[in-house]
């Protein structure tokens, strides 16, 4: 059986039918029958969107970070599920990325 990891990136303010885009992602993989699943919220984007305000540009403050900041939902099952959950992940992904790769789970 190959087990493959599959990666969503895309930024805290996308929506899809009125709630955040990454819950409905989630929901994508579980029905699919992933249960393997994290959502990480980031402050350092993975695009060309994204960036740091530094002092010569904004003398008054010295670090902020782009106000809208990078979400990443990641997925780890059977590649049969998937594969079954990337159509409707990718009818919601409105502006984003997927990848995925086969990976090797560690057992003791």
């Amino acid at each position: 059986m190959t087990i493959v990891r599959a990666r969503v990136y895309l930024r805290d303010s996308a929506t899809h039918e009125g709630r955040p885009a990454h819950a409905g992602i989630s929901s994508a993989f579980r029905e699919a029958g992933v249960e393997d699943l994290s959502v990480h919220h980031g402050i350092m984007g993975f695009d060309r969107a994204s960036e740091v305000f530094s002092a010569p540009r904004f003398p008054h403050r010295p670090l902020r970070f782009h106000a809208d900041s990078p979400v990443v939902v990641e997925a780890v099952g059977e590649e049969e599920r998937i594969k079954a959950a990337l159509p409707e992940v990718r009818k919601i992904l409105d502006r984003g990325l997927i990848t995925t790769s086969e990976v090797e789970l560690y057992e003791e």
